[in-house]
């Protein structure tokens, strides 16, 4: 069995101790263990452990025992092991040496033990005097309260009416109307409309369009805005995820959800020649371009292929047989068995598949329909792995795990371990279980679901017979007008790789692709006249296409018209000798796609002959363009679900907007740093930066720029003794490469840490009347920590969030410790830098840094060098 020591599945009661404690179980536990020394005790004798057991413990040799873990002192080694003789559940470990501040795990490696008791934490510092309790934190905190921007100032009408007005203007930005409808005013907006576009067409001609201030078409303000490198965007599709619930197949045959599988909303009324309101699956023939049931439904897409299977529709996460467990906010694993009646089986997922995990009741009622729906997240996974639990067997009695008593006839409980991105870390904590008073023990709070594809908004249409424009006079270009509007823009490659019959092959998996990035979703398959097929993609422009290219430029007009510019033997290749064209193109963008969840209930099943060359006899077509020769087939969909909003979907950038950001992001973004100022900005263009300082030296021959780096993540600092750091190579060498693009001639370069300065800090609190003293000293310590906090928020002293010279500030340690509930008063007793003597520091009320300083307070007792915080209480309880 293949367990996690992570520590990201928290339970509040766990039970799995009492299922080994059974006689009859053939397995044993270690239970706790706690740390002895003697210093008068002979050499090899001084220091040992304590191990319990749950049973008469096991005979066990120093070779089966690992001391792991340590920050200052790692290596321990376990000398010899005596059983107590004074206590048959307990052995004694003596060691060579004594640990540090850090938490240890003794791992015992033996045939009788459970894995997951195999290992136990302890610390050699546990004796210490602390306030603090020992009691292990809960990480599942509620999640914080997210609601908008108020002002609670408001009190009489007027403000009143602009707090509602500024709430308007941030749900529906298209709502700008400040008076009562009238008739009049709607009728002046349109004969106003009318006459200015009448106007237009007298006196615009060439004149205004050649000009950045006055051009009043789209297609001329993008390319005006190209010259001064201004990118104007067209807008983004909207993308969600999609889970399909399956029937079971009837034959063994792989069964497949394809990419390009259209998704659409609820359609209430019967499809042509149908007599009642459709299936969860739509057929392949479905008309959605005259089908009056299927006219104004919103159609998605699925960007990637996706093996589906029954056994996925519905898992369960296992908890060990614990209750009151949760995956805490931040965790990227879990461990997975699905159901089958009494039967429990290991799922089959595998890298790069989807999973959705939500909450399926509440866990405080235990009612499906008190599930929270913000409790949903897709995670995609990077890494799976086949385990098993020994404890319990594979089947359920009663709807329980079933302890596995006998290994020789009972198979172990299968699993699957999971992990995810990085990016999906879960971003809320998920409940398992839960017991309350009301509805008593509530089991499978959350659940995981398979069978998840990626999908964006935007159907394919396609459209034959197509005519390109040959280039004539001031023009010499070909074009070609598309005949749909609103020509989808997703998040994807210009230049996709296609199959021989014109399917994309390549899978979208990243979706979320700023508008500027957009791609327009479109390619051509022409027909020479030699009777030769030639396909033509998109790029953003013709600049970079070579002479044999077959590339063109999608331009899209205010009115939504899309057309295709072809190049000219130069820069892209020219549609000549072209017979006829067939475009292949998704239509639907904007923010008409940002649909709500659940939106999404029907699928389209998919249509090979839509992609068909009549010209050209091809065997049969699998629903894999990447793997023409797998045989595969359509998913039995039995439900369609869309577990999240579609988001992302955002509407062309309009002429206005254009003409007045494009000069000044000319302005703004530079490409070259002279002052010291500017290559501070540069190396905050770095998203590993948190801050950066500059300064220029002459050193003997020439300048030399030094750019001291506060990298966001510590993990890019290496420590040196005596409480020094340096950055660590290879991310010192990526922000080398990064500023050096931005270096001038003649400056040399060079790259250092900043300078930190440890302090050394003592407070005495006074507690309030009804306050635990340990708890106050906690969240005191909390405040004032270097770390993110469960609920998000950070410490006072979190070093991201620290700045080159910025001065400690007695007041702002005052106002964070006074800040924390219990606390009545408070007194700062030592204020100064870890090495030096006290100084007036504490009367002046702030310790002041120099320009390469950065004030550092991680009040770890392996590393004092850091900066130590000291706590003491009067008062409380």
């Amino acid at each position: 069995m293949v367990l996690s020591p992570s520590g990201e599945l928290w339970c509040e009661d766990e039970r799995r101790s009492a299922t080994l404690l059974d006689a009859q179980h053939p397995l044993n536990g270690l239970d706790y263990v706690e740390y002895r020394r003697d210093r008068n005790a002979p050499a090899g004798r001084q220091f040992w452990l304590e191990a319990t057991f749950l049973k008469p413990a096991p005979a066990l040799d120093a070779s089966e025992a690992t001391i792991l873990g340590g920050v200052r002192s790692v290596g321990l080694r376990v000398v010899t092991v005596e059983p107590d003789a004074a206590n048959p559940l307990r052995l004694l470990l003596f060691l060579d040496a004594e640990g540090d501040f850090s938490t240890y795990v003794l791992a015992l490696e033996h045939g009788d033990l459970d894995p997951e008791r195999s290992e136990a934490r302890f610390g050699f510092k546990a004796g210490c005097p602390t306030e603090f309790d020992c009691r292990a934190v809960d990480l599942c905190v509620p999640d914080p309260l997210d609601e908008p921007d108020l002002d609670y100032l408001a009190k009489d009408y007027q403000s009143f009416r602009r707090l509602f007005l500024d709430l308007i203007a941030v749900r529906n930005p298209d709502w700008t109307e400040r008076l009562p409808a009238d008739f009049s005013v709607a009728l002046v907006e349109m004969l106003a409309y009318v006459g200015d576009y009448l106007s237009y067409l007298q006196d615009a001609g060439p004149a205004t369009e050649s000009f950045f201030e006055i051009c009043l078409h789209r297609v001329s303000m993008q390319r005006h805005a190209r010259l001064i490198d201004y990118t104007m965007h067209d807008g983004r599709n909207a993308a969600t995820f999609v889970q399909f619930d399956l029937e079971p197949a009837p034959d063994p045959t792989p069964r497949v959800v394809p990419a390009g599988t259209r998704l659409v909303t609820r359609i209430a009324r019967p499809l042509i020649g149908a007599t009642g309101a459709p299936g969860t699956v739509l057929p392949a023939d479905a008309d959605f371009d005259g089908d009056p049931a299927l006219e104004g439904a919103s159609v998605f897409e699925t960007s990637a292929l996706i093996a589906t299977t029954s056994a996925h529709n519905l898992l369960m996460v296992h908890t060990f047989a614990d209750v009151d467990c949760c995956l805490a906010k931040g965790t990227r694993e879990a461990f997975l068995y699905g159901l089958d009646g009494d039967a429990i089986y290991r799922p089959a997922f595998a890298e790069g598949d989807y999973l959705l995990i939500e909450e399926a009741r509440s866990p405080t009622t235990g009612a499906e329909a008190d599930a929270d729906p913000r409790h949903r997240h897709v995670v995609r996974l990077d890494a799976v792995e086949a385990t098993d639990d020994p404890v319990f067997s594979d089947r359920l009695t009663g709807g329980e795990l079933t302890a596995r008593l006998d290994p020789l006839t009972q198979d172990p409980l299968p699993l699957q371990r999971v992990r995810w991105r990085v990016e999906d870390a879960l971003p809320f904590a998920v409940c398992l279980s839960n017991e309350t008073a009301q509805a008593g023990l509530v089991r499978n709070v959350s659940v995981v679901r398979g069978n998840v594809a990626p999908a964006d908004h935007g159907r394919t249409v396609r459209r034959d017979g197509l005519t390109v424009e040959p280039g004539t006079g001031r023009w010499p270009l070909a074009t070609l007008r598309l005949p749909d509007a609103g020509l989808t823009r997703h998040s994807g490659p210009f230049d996709p790789a296609l199959s021989a019959d014109g399917r994309p092959v390549t899978a979208r998996h990243a979706l979320d692709a700023p508008p500027r990035a957009a791609a327009p979703a479109i390619h051509l398959r022409a027909i020479l006249t030699s009777a030769a097929r030639r396909f033509w993609t998109p790029v953003p422009h013709l600049g970079d296409s070579g002479a044999y290219d077959r590339h063109f430029v999608a331009e899209t007009d205010g009115d939504g018209s899309t057309t295709l510019r072809f190049g000219d033997d130069i820069h892209g290749r020219a549609p000549l000798n072209v017979e006829s064209v067939t475009a292949f193109y998704r239509i639907g963008s904007g923010r008409r796609g940002n649909l709500s969840a659940g939106a999404l209930v029907h699928a389209v099943a998919p249509d090979l002959a839509f992609w068909a060359d009549p010209g050209v006899a091809t065997g049969p077509v699998s629903l894999d363009p990447g793997d023409p020769g797998a045989n595969v087939a359509f998913a039995e969909i039995a439900r369609v679900r869309q577990p999240l909003p579609a988001t992302g979907g955002t509407d062309p950038e309009t002429i206005e907007a254009v003409r007045a950001l494009a000069p000044e992001e000319v302005k703004a973004i530079q490409f070259r740093a002279v002052t010291a100022g500017d290559w501070r900005e540069m190396a905050l263009r770095h998203p590993g930066v948190a801050s950066a300082k500059a300064r220029f030296r002459w050193v003997g021959s020439w300048h030399c720029v030094f750019v001291a780096i506060h990298p966001v993540d510590t993990g890019n600092l290496v420590a040196l003794p005596g409480g020094g750091v340096r950055l660590a190579d290879d991310f010192a060498a990526e922000i080398r490469a990064h500023l050096v693009k931005f270096k001038l001639a003649g400056t040399d370069l060079a790259v250092r840490a900043a300078q930190y300065v440890p302090l050394e800090i003592g407070i005495r609190l006074c507690i309030e009347p009804g306050h635990y003293r340990g708890q106050v000293l906690q969240a005191v310590h909390e405040a004032l920590s270097n770390r993110v906090r469960p609920d998000g928020s950070t410490g006072l002293f979190y070093l991201p969030a620290q700045d080159f010279g910025a001065d400690v500030y007695l007041s702002r340690l005052y106002a964070a410790v006074e800040a924390v509930d219990g606390v009545e008063s408070a007194e700062v007793l030592v204020f100064k830098r870890y090495w030096e003597l006290p100084g007036d520091a504490l009367d002046r009320g702030r310790i002041e840094l120099g320009d390469f300083e950065i004030a550092r307070l991680d009040n770890d007792p392996n590393f004092p060098e850091f900066g130590v915080l000291r706590l003491s209480a009067v008062g409380g309880a």
